[in-house]
């Protein structure tokens, strides 16, 4: 989900939380307890489809998009750049909000959106725009797709609403630290593919971005260390 008004904000977590816990809500106890394989099998295909439909859902929290002006043809100019490379780039939606965001929304690569900030891209040269679209399109492979939604998928469906026992938290425990691991690799991956795509200016274009990024929670963030990601994209630059 991408940053919207509080309206729609609250329209979406309270249309999502009713779906997903809807059978615990309307069902009774003792069906539920019967039932757990379709249960379960009900949030896994709610997990599916929240992903296939994400492009659609924040095109519909999107308030305004950037009108045509320098900043737009700012970031036409650098897919263009990139588009000469022959790498397919999926649509983008250029967002008019105060907040720095980017996401890649999108179940398969071919049905992927890439939505941006306009708070972000004005922050940006043209370095820094080559690269944050660049690693835009690098989520938009399959193997981004599929490490994106598949630990999702899988929390959902192996792990119970109500997790009791020690035995039960340590698998919890041990499916979190799989995907943070899983995490760090894949937008280790995504830098990679983002600086040999973009080639010359991409060391420049991630400091940028950091830059653009930072927050002080950002010590919060599960991705991997910035020195970790500099050192990636100085290697393949």
């Amino acid at each position: 989900m991408i940053p919207s008004s509080p309206r729609r904000t609250w329209q979406f977590l309270g249309l999502s939380l009713l779906l997903y816990y809807g059978p615990d809500m309307f069902l009774p106890d003792a069906w539920n307890q019967a039932h757990p394989v379709l249960v379960n099998a009900y949030q896994g295909v709610l997990v599916l489809l929240g992903f296939a439909y994400a492009p659609a859902i924040c095109r519909a929290m999107v308030l305004r998009e950037v009108a045509p002006g320098p900043l737009r043809s700012g970031v036409d100019t650098a897919l263009a750049h990139l588009g000469r490379t022959g790498r397919r780039l999926p649509p983008l939606v250029l967002a008019q909000h105060d907040s720095p965001f980017v996401l890649t929304a999108g179940l398969l690569p071919g049905q992927c959106q890439v939505f941006i900030s306009s708070a972000l891209a004005s922050r940006l040269s043209p370095d820094g725009l080559g690269f944050l679209l660049a690693r835009a399109a690098a989520h938009a492979t399959w193997r981004q797709r599929l490490v994106a939604f598949l630990p999702v998928l899988a929390f959902t469906v192996l792990v119970p609403n109500d997790p009791k026992g020690l035995a039960t938290w340590l698998f919890l425990g041990g499916i979190l630290l799989l995907w943070l691991c899983l995490h760090w690799l894949f937008e280790l991956d995504a830098d990679r593919q983002a600086a040999s795509l973009q080639g010359a200016g991409a060391v420049a274009g991630l400091r940028e971005l950091l830059a653009a990024t930072a927050s002080p929670l950002g010590w919060l963030s599960p991705g991997p260390s910035q020195r970790w990601r500099l050192w990636v994209v100085e290697r393949e630059s």
